[in-house]
């Protein structure tokens, strides 16, 4: 009985930790360069962090938007459980047609190939950074995920920590920080 009970345990745990492709899947995802991403020349504080798809390094501190930048990881349930409700927001209008960006920044992970599986086993196509050295942490905090929603002077208007529950809620926060209807 203990042999049978420490077996359908260890199945629990393991399958519970297995990477899961979402049912909704329509594409496969792409790692786009971050030549989108709004930024100005300079800025007084630096936190440098490479282009997932290698193309080139960014000071986060530049960046501008309107931006919603999500930070994540792979090996998150709830990164995994919201990021459906991300695809659907980069889908509608206003990200397509580049009024708002979205910027992904991958944080915590073992390898880099970790993270590119992720974006292309999710059917992701917005820009992502790599916070290889996990330096993000001091700005964004210890866990994920977290969302920051960035205005044009670079301001942060509202923050999510942990992950959305829900598509409504996602879209209400970001029609609340930037005042547009989606």
């Amino acid at each position: 009985m203990k042999r049978v009970s420490a077996l359908v345990i260890a199945t629990l745990l393991l399958s519970s930790c297995a990477s899961k492709t979402p049912d909704n899947l329509v594409a496969v995802g792409v790692i786009p360069d971050c030549s989108t991403i709004t930024r100005v020349a300079t800025a007084a504080k630096s936190l440098e962090m490479p282009c997932l798809d290698g193309s080139e390094i960014i000071n986060f501190h530049t960046i501008r938007g309107p931006i919603v930048v999500n930070v994540w990881g792979s090996w998150c349930v709830g990164c995994r459980e919201e990021m459906p409700y991300f695809i659907d927001l980069y889908a509608t209008s206003k990200f397509k047609n580049g009024d708002i960006k979205l910027l992904g920044i991958d944080v915590q992970e073992r390898t880099l190939d970790a993270g590119q599986a992720f974006i292309k086993s999710y059917g992701m196509s917005w820009p992502h950074l790599i916070d290889i050295e996990d330096k993000s942490k001091f700005l964004f905090g210890p866990g994920v995920p977290v969302t920051w929603f960035i205005d044009k002077a670079g301001k942060v208007v509202a923050t999510k920590i942990g992950a959305y529950t829900n598509k409504e809620e996602l879209f209400q926060q970001v029609e609340k920080a930037f005042k547009i209807r989606l």
